[in-house]
């Protein structure tokens, strides 16, 4: 008894020191989660993190043309979903938002991990999915931006919501449970659908009703029904600081950070409209068809006109201009061949933002007299105008917004009836059209 009693002891005094052990370095833990040194330290890492993440994605959606001929630019990966790297295509349903890990490999760079040694995650927007089709400088993002106290860090309005998000989700917190198969183990995740290390809710947390694993709210924000990723909707996310139950570190690709992504959009898409209309020209003499008029009380038309008006958007039907002798159909794309001119599968999402404005001497019926048309000072035949997203002060809603062209265009452009055009304009407040003449593009 005496030897059992002493081998008791032993154990107990053992148990003793491992409890004390587990409590110290869960002591430990705690301290350094709540140091404000040891925090800022995590911030830096993470900023540090993030901010390559979203130079990444800008990259891509900077080069997608590139690298997906007839595509134009801007569109940006699919999630990764098994933690592998490689963007998971398609990614739900067209123009739905989706949420998974960021897709590293298919970026071209390396596994980055945050402060906690965690993957990142990553939103995008279904309008801006390379799966999309609806890319444009018009479309919105799908992610609205609080801090915890409700208040929106995207702007007043909808306008204004992110386009796609970085997550650094950080440790571990109580109830975060990453579990892991070994043998289906990728660099991120786990190719077991199963496994924690691939469910959002086991990185990410909520925060003033604000789950950022899902994006949703149960509420309106900004007047807004907020909806769960994948939605076609707006879904809602929160930057908050950091605390025991809460490290979430994110940053978001809004219309701002999008600002060079949505030029090249603006370039690509008037070169390709510019060789069309040299196409068409070369091929009727040196004239081009009527322009489709603007009408406040319709909405916006691309049938060409026997107004005789010589500035509006690009007539995909051109039965007047075929009246007086001119081809009734638009020439293949010199870019593409084996597509038409404006057939286009993107076209529909940016014909609302590109204008033509012609010389009376390149009109379908000639004007005989002096070029009246000017660029930048120079008589010119004509001129594309694509102009870009709209400012604060341009609304394109109503069908009389839709006709005016200042909510399009600025400077001298808004103002087509004196046939005197600028490709920029370095007195302006704001001026981000985009603008070729019939002979070539900047």
């Amino acid at each position: 008894m005496r030897v059992m009693t002493e081998r008791a002891r032993s154990y107990g005094a053992a148990l003793l020191v491992f409890l004390l052990l587990m409590v110290t370095a869960a002591s430990a833990v705690l301290l350094a989660a709540l140091d404000p040194v040891s925090q800022r330290a995590r911030d830096a890492t993470n900023h540090t993190i993030l901010k390559q993440a979203r130079e990444a994605l800008l990259g891509y959606a900077l080069t997608y043309a590139d690298n997906h001929p007839g595509s134009p630019p801007g569109l940006l990966p699919c999630p990764d979903v098994n933690g592998d790297g490689l963007a998971d295509v398609p990614c739900g349903v067209a123009n739905q938002s989706a949420l998974g890990r960021l897709p590293w490999r298919t970026l071209g760079i390396g596994p980055l991990r945050d402060s906690g040694g965690s993957c990142l995650w990553y939103g995008v927007s279904g309008t801006y999915k390379e799966t999309a089709g609806a890319v444009s400088t018009e479309a919105d993002g799908h992610f609205l931006l609080f801090d915890d106290a409700l208040n929106s860090l995207n702007g007043p309005n909808q306008d204004l919501a992110a386009m796609a998000v970085v997550i650094a989700p950080g440790m571990a917190i109580a109830g975060q449970s990453r579990t892991l198969n070994p043998a289906t183990a990728t660099e991120c995740g786990s190719t077991t659908p199963g496994d924690g290390v691939n469910i959002a809710s086991r990185f990410l947390e909520s925060r003033a009703g604000i789950d950022n694993a899902s994006g949703f709210f149960a509420g309106t924000l900004l007047g807004l029904p907020i909806s769960a990723i994948p939605s076609a909707g707006f879904s809602a996310l929160v930057k908050a600081p950091a605390s025991q139950d809460f490290n979430d570190a994110l940053v978001t690709l809004t219309a701002r950070e999008l600002r060079p992504v949505h030029r090249q959009m603006q370039r690509w898409v008037g070169q390709r409209v510019r060789a069309c209309l040299a196409a068409y020209a070369a091929a009727n003499a040196g004239r081009l068809p009527w322009p489709a008029p603007l009408n406040p009380a319709t909405a916006p038309g691309y049938d060409d006109s026997d107004s005789q008006q010589r500035f509006g958007r690009i007539p995909t039907v051109l039965d007047h201009s075929a009246a007086v002798g001119l081809a009734a159909a638009w020439p293949a794309d010199p870019l593409q061949p084996g597509t038409l001119c404006f057939a286009w599968g993107w076209w529909p999402n940016f014909r609302e933002t590109v204008f033509l404005a012609i010389d009376g001497e390149t009109s379908p019926i000639g004007s005989g007299g002096a070029p009246s048309l000017q660029l930048d000072s120079l008589p010119q035949k004509a001129a594309v105008l694509v102009a870009g997203r709209r400012d604060g002060l341009q609304q394109r809603l109503t069908n009389a917004q839709k006709a005016a062209v200042s909510h399009y265009l600025e400077s001298n452009n808004a103002l087509p009836t004196a046939d005197v055009f600028v490709s920029h304009d370095a007195g302006a407040v704001f001026f981000n059209d985009y603008v070729c003449s019939l002979a070539g593009c900047p």
